[in-house]
């Protein structure tokens, strides 16, 4: 059914071109006031703020309940996008059927948040049936959280997406206003977006919390529809339109179908370009939610800029399609240009290692960012928008004409960021899938079909040169694609893999040695420093030797889970479980790293390797273990924090057997003591009984362990074996001599490597905040508080005399022979506490060149070592 045509109001023709020049014109031409113009823009750059939070906060919930895979993160953005595009094509048509689109403009932000208040009454709900749905096959688990992601945040975004085409009903008064006015519209909404993540990542999420930053957001949606309700009292009955008898010649089938698909193809660009800078940042930058959000902020304000740009260029008298033409091609030389520009400002991708102030690393990150790819964000920023220019022989319902080109503009989004992330970066890597980008735009541009003189002959040349550089001179596809970090010693990349999230590369360096490295400057770990990451599964083990069935969360070089396979030390182990999140990790382990070093991890019948969200594989299924083993975590990477929150800690002790332990690996060259009181803190709030374990006694390189279990209980006492061996061991060295990896965990000495109870000193750590996935405190204090601590202290983690001073406050608290977790030990093994910290302190005494203290420390672990051996 075809809708009937408009009636229009007559007007003087003159009057109208004369009024549509301005903002100004445009509040005259419906009859309201002039500063109603302003105000509607104010609401527009509130609802886009809004409309951002709302997103970052719904990307961060579902990544929490879907698990943070990329295929998850996909599919919930698919669905928001979904919820917009039908939005804007539904709502446009609408807006011209209402006598005071205002009020339907109030209805839909009404229901923007009203829809936003409903959405945490059914995540609750879905939080309690998706466990009994979880455990289908890879398939029909993706299509039950795309259709739960459409069900919890579909209706929201679907009345999100009809607010722009609503609102351009009210301030677009004419046909030839519809450009420019529709331009400058959706780039207010556009920065409005760009200051919601600011204000989100930077202040509303640390100060209030998601929850409490949601609600903030509920409210200015409440806010703009009770302004808008109450303007739309005084409106008039709407905009005047001219006649399509008039002056509204019929545009041609070819023409909609050419505006159709550049609005298409520029979502398309635009967000597969995104997916493919986000990813190349991750290389520089810390992968932290201050990085992400700032490379997502200057895309926003980019494309602000360039739709007012393009706000400006439609009130030229210029020939559309030529402009078109001229502009994609402008945005296609400078997507040509584009990777010497980002190789250029990110010192060809090299990582940022800095201590610099947390301003000075701010400005930095902005300073890359608008650098890198600020200039091909605002050229193609302007080209959608202008977009609205040439459809504006059909803009004679503006809210319909402007909501058709949003869907077909989401439309591409969704597209071209589903397609980059599982097919184009995989399948051809960041820069081969920038060059073929690059080169559709240009041959799109190069399509146009706008007359041969002028500047049309000048945009053919300079596109038909920019493709001929793309594929030879300025070819990006040799470019390597990462960086090495200043002053590493050269290595020899084995092999890389690109995926839509990351880059996994496996290295060999002079030595021989392999490593894995995820985004250039992470690393996994290296078969260089097998003895650690071995103890991260014989240390737990051997203390709680009674382990049948063991899960590890997060698998790196897979040396960890494999030796708990090792039948000899641990005969009663009889299924080990190991989540890994990236599948192209799993792969470079199984290829790169040495069998023996994985120990039959990817062929012991015994052992299961998942490429799942850890978390997300805790929270969902049944299964019920004797001890959970969580890998090493950078707490800052963004998504790590909740690998440390209390919601994490609650749902992995339900999978805990009677028994069960959780064991927390903590990288305390990666924390300051705040994280660490504040994981303590967190932790203690789950398990009533915690205590702390040393990896190795490496200054500087520490890492410990945080061992929790629900049910207290003490330590199995040792085997009183390898007494004169151990005696031995130790004869003869001096504290010059000692190396830190002298000692080893054997059953006989694990108490060595017992550093204290800290349920017994749990008053020390109230002072901290606790850390929930309401309140991440990790994700967005860490990188903060190292760059506060390095401007006035020479040590900034917690390693080495910091770590030894705790140690040595937890044992004076709670010394060895009251402390409840070594009940009916033998002095034997209480020895070996005290022996263990003094060598600790002898480590760091000797790294810090205190020799007098060295020594008398070295006196004091050989005294209690002998002793602990007769």
């Amino acid at each position: 059914m075809r809708l009937a045509k408009p009636r229009f109001q007559p007007t003087n023709r003159r009057t109208l071109k004369e009024k549509d020049q301005s903002p100004v014109g445009a509040a005259e031409a419906t009859g309201s006031k002039p500063d109603r113009w302003g105000v509607l823009m104010l609401l527009m750059f509130a609802s886009g703020f809004a409309g951002l939070v709302y997103q970052v906060l719904w990307m961060k919930q579902l990544g929490l309940l879907f698990g943070n895979t990329a295929q998850a993160t996909s599919m919930t953005f698919a669905a928001f996008f979904a919820g917009l595009g039908a939005g804007s094509w539904l709502w446009g048509r609408r807006s011209g059927l209402r006598a005071n689109p205002l009020r339907l403009y109030a209805i839909l932000e009404l229901a923007i948040a009203l829809t936003a208040l409903a959405y945490f009454l059914v995540l609750k709900l879905f939080y309690g049936i998706y466990p009994s749905i979880y455990g289908g096959s890879g398939g029909s688990m993706l299509a039950i959280k795309f259709a739960l992601s459409l069900l919890l945040i579909f209706p929201p975004a679907f009345f999100m997406g009809g607010t722009i085409p609503v609102i351009g009903q009210v301030l677009i008064p004419c046909r030839r206003a519809a450009g420019g006015r529709a331009a400058f519209i959706y780039g207010t909404n556009t920065l409005g977006a760009a200051a919601g993540v600011a204000s989100a990542a930077f202040l509303l999420v640390p100060w209030l919390g998601f929850r409490m930053t949601y609600g903030v957001a509920v409210a200015i949606s409440l806010a703009v529809a009770a302004i808008s309700w109450r303007l739309s009292r005084d409106a008039g009955p709407g905009p005047v339109h001219e006649s399509e008898q008039e002056d509204a010649p019929e545009s041609p089938r070819s023409g909609r179908w050419m505006t159709g698909g550049l609005c298409f193809l520029s979502g398309f660009t635009v967000l597969a370009l995104e997916v493919v800078w986000t990813r190349l940042f991750a290389q520089v930058h810390e992968n932290s939610v201050y990085s992400f959000a700032i490379i997502l902020m200057v895309v926003l304000v980019c494309l602000a800029l360039g739709a007012w740009i393009s706000s400006a260029i439609a009130r030229a008298k210029t020939p559309i399609r030529t402009t078109v033409g001229a502009l994609m091609v402008t945005g296609g030389l400078l997507l040509t240009l584009g990777p010497s520009m980002l190789m250029g400002v990110t010192d060809r991708l090299t990582p940022v290692q800095s201590m610099e102030a947390w301003s000075e690393y701010i400005g930095s990150m902005f300073r890359m960012g608008f650098g890198g790819i600020g200039l091909v964000v605002i050229a193609l920023g302007t080209v959608f928008p202008y977009l609205m220019k040439a459809a504006e022989s059909q803009a004679l319902v503006p809210g319909r004409a402007l909501g058709n080109l949003l869907a077909l503009n989401t439309l591409g989004a969704i597209v071209g960021a589903l397609l980059c992330g599982f097919v184009m970066l995989p399948a051809l890597g960041a820069w081969g899938t920038m060059r073929w980008l690059s080169a559709a735009y240009l041959l799109a541009a190069l399509l146009i079909p706008y007359p041969w003189k002028g500047l049309g002959i000048g945009a053919r040349v300079v596109g038909g040169l920019c493709l001929l550089l793309l594929f030879t001179a300025l070819d990006p596809a040799d470019l390597p694609a990462q960086g090495t970090k200043r002053g590493a010693a050269p290595v020899t990349i084995l092999e890389t893999w690109e995926s839509g999230d990351s880059i996994v590369s496996v290295i060999e360096r002079e030595s021989g040695h392999r490593g894995i490295q995820v985004n250039g400057a992470y690393s996994l770990g290296s078969t260089s420093a097998y003895l650690e990451q071995a103890n991260q599964a014989r240390i737990p083990l051997t203390a709680f030797p009674d382990t049948e069935s063991i899960f590890f969360l997060g698998m790196g070089t897979g040396m960890s889970a494999g030796a708990a396979l090792d039948v000899e030390r641990f005969p009663k182990v009889q299924r080990v479980v190991t989540c890994e999140l990236t599948a192209e990790v799993v792969e470079a382990a199984r290829k790169y790293i040495p069998e023996p070093m994985t120990g039959g991890l990817f062929t012991d019948p015994r052992s299961t390797v998942l490429v799942e969200d850890g978390r997300h594989y805790l929270m969902a299924s049944d299964e019920t273990f004797d001890m959970i083993n969580s890998d090493l975590f950078l707490p800052y990477r963004r998504g790590a924090g909740s690998l440390y929150s209390r919601d994490h800690y609650r749902a992995a002790s339900e999978r805990l057997n009677e028994a069960g332990v959780f064991v927390q690996w903590l990288p305390l060259y990666q924390l300051t003591e705040a994280e660490f009181g504040v994981i303590v803190r967190t932790m203690l709030e789950v398990f009533p009984q915690l205590t702390l374990w040393r990896n190795n006694f490496t200054p500087g390189a520490e890492k410990v362990a945080l061992i929790g279990q629900m049910k207290p209980t003490a330590l199995p006492i040792p085997p009183n074996t390898h007494r004169a061996e151990m005696r031995d061991a130790v004869e003869g060295f001096r504290w010059e001599e000692a190396l830190p990896e002298m000692v080893r965990p054997e059953p006989e000495a694990i108490t060595f490597f017992y550093a204290g109870n800290l349920s017994a000193q749990a008053d020390r750590f109230e002072k901290y905040p606790i850390n929930t996935d309401d309140r991440p405190v990790i994700e967005y204090q860490t990188p903060r508080t190292f760059r506060k601590l390095a401007k006035s202290e020479k040590v900034v983690w917690f390693v080495g005399p910091k770590l030894t001073q705790q140690i040595e406050d937890l044992l004076r608290a709670c010394p060895v022979t009251e402390d409840p977790v070594l009940a009916g030990h033998p002095d034997s093994s209480r020895r070996l506490v005290i022996a263990g910290a003094a060598f600790h302190e002898t480590m760091v005494a000797k790294s810090l060149r205190q020799n007098d203290k060295a020594e008398s420390q070295w006196e004091i672990f050989q005294r209690q070592w002998r002793l602990s051996a007769e």
